[in-house]
């Protein structure tokens, strides 16, 4: 099985902060900066001149916070989830070269994906989490232990975010005229202070220590639904497009 990571998906994605929502704000509100203290030293426009400072000024303010923070993310931008790597080097054991793993799946009609696993059975997408403590999965519904003892509301919900990337993927897929690819979920804690609880889970949920006997319940099968050529190009239109 192979384990890639596109990295040309995140190096466009810091080019779209960095090209598109950074510099480009942040010379506008450099500009507008530059104008206001122009106005205070000359004032040019009569009686408009504080109506005009007021504009600028808060053409200043939005473009130097938005392309500072443009700027920012687009030099910050993490070029690797550790965590998906991890949990494909565990895949690598179990899987023949039928299979690609595909981490930090990064596309605009897409979205983020923390990792796809392309192979016969079809499509599974991944949301991986290192979440630590006791979860609790209540059908779509996810509950954490407090401090305290008692059960409430857990602060992230990766089943629904898995499915919400399930179903974005099956759009995008529809969109390349891949329409009879199937698409599954599933969501991994690679965590190690872990206790994991699940009633009855609309996506199935497991820890990275039994990945493959959760996958074989419904995604891994011996016969393949989708062919080679079929693998092949579902392959290209998520890397590349």
């Amino acid at each position: 099985m192979d384990n890639i990571n596109p990295t040309h998906n995140r190096n466009r994605r810091a080019l779209f902060y960095l090209g598109v929502l950074g510099f480009p704000l942040l010379i506008v509100g450099i500009i507008a900066v530059v104008l206001v203290v122009l106005m205070t030293q000359f004032p040019a426009f009569g009686d408009n001149t504080i109506f005009a400072m007021i504009f600028l000024g808060g053409v200043a303010l939005v473009g130097v916070v938005g392309g500072g923070i443009g700027v920012f993310r687009g030099l910050t931008l993490d070029r690797e989830n550790e965590v998906a790597l991890q949990v494909g080097d565990f895949l690598r054991q179990s899987l023949d070269e039928r299979f690609v793993f595909i981490r930090n799946v990064s596309r605009r009609r897409l979205g983020y994906i923390d990792a796809v696993l392309v192979g016969p059975p079809g499509v599974l997408i991944m949301r991986i989490v290192d979440h630590q403590g006791t979860w609790r999965n209540e059908r779509a519904e996810w509950k954490i232990k407090r401090g305290n003892g008692t059960m409430g509301a857990a602060p992230s919900n990766p089943s629904r975010e898995c499915a919400k990337d399930v179903y974005a993927m099956r759009r995008y897929l529809n969109q390349k005229n891949l329409l009879d690819i199937p698409v599954y979920g599933l969501v991994v804690f690679h965590s190690r202070n872990l206790i994991l609880q699940g009633e009855s889970p609309v996506v199935p949920i497991t820890e990275t220590n039994r990945m493959v006997e959760v996958m074989q319940r419904d995604y891994l099968t011996e016969e393949p639904r989708i062919s080679p050529q079929q693998a092949q190009d579902t392959i290209n239109a998520i890397i590349n497009g």
